[in-house]
């Protein structure tokens, strides 16, 4: 196999390290709010608070707080709101790993839409360490796809466009990472991920052990 042009491999976080787990903690959280289970998930990941949030014009809890007394929560359960709702997620630790385990010859870096306390999480999680560089948007102010934060990205990682992977779940994001000369995927599952990069030259799990 040729040698990989590829140094660095770059992975967004929501919608690619983090997904919807088990439906049912949303939907119970749905009902006993009063609202649709699309609606929760849409004004916690893409509504206004949550893009301003994204931006860093408002903290995380700012945004629990305005969320719980929208949907008519007593004062004081934003704390337990945010709770609620994460129990609807998981981790691909089968990706977090590999990243880990690719470190070794590849710079890795995160690059994601998110809030401002992803870094923490992430730290107090013992996450942060499949990462090389973090590249947030509500720490930098700067949001995919603004071109500006696919290059700021490039410049802490160390290498030129054509030398980095990036993987999104939005094909707006991948599109403004082609433009710029980066090697881009669409996230659909972790398999199809895996084989995009292998033809590339990059190493991955095997099918039977990535679906451990």
């Amino acid at each position: 196999m040729a040698k990989s042009p590829i140094r660095a491999v770059i992975l967004d976080f929501g919608g690619v390290l983090l997904q919807l787990g088990d439906p049912e903690p949303h939907e119970e959280l749905a009902r006993e709010i009063g609202i649709p289970v699309e609606q929760l998930r849409y004004e916690i990941f893409d509504g206004p608070l949550s893009l301003a949030a994204q931006r860093g014009e408002i903290s995380p809890e700012e945004l629990w707080r305005e969320l719980a007394r929208r949907w008519g929560l007593p004062a004081g359960k934003s704390g337990w709101l945010a709770l609620r709702f994460w129990e609807g997620v998981r981790f691909d630790f089968v990706l977090i790993n590999w990243l880990r385990e690719i470190k070794s010859f590849y710079r890795t870096g995160l690059l994601s839409n998110a809030w401002s306390d992803l870094r923490t999480i992430l730290t107090r999680l013992g996450i942060a360490d499949a990462f090389d560089v973090m590249v947030i948007s509500a720490e930098e102010r700067l949001m995919k796809p603004d071109p500006a934060i696919y290059r700021l990205t490039l410049e802490r990682v160390g290498v030129r466009p054509e030398e980095a992977m990036f993987v999104d779940d939005r094909e707006e994001n991948v599109q403004a990472a082609r433009a710029l000369g980066i090697h881009g995927i669409r996230y659909r599952s972790r398999e199809q991920v895996f084989a995009e990069l292998r033809t590339l030259g990059i190493p991955t799990p095997i099918s039977k052990k990535a679906n451990r």
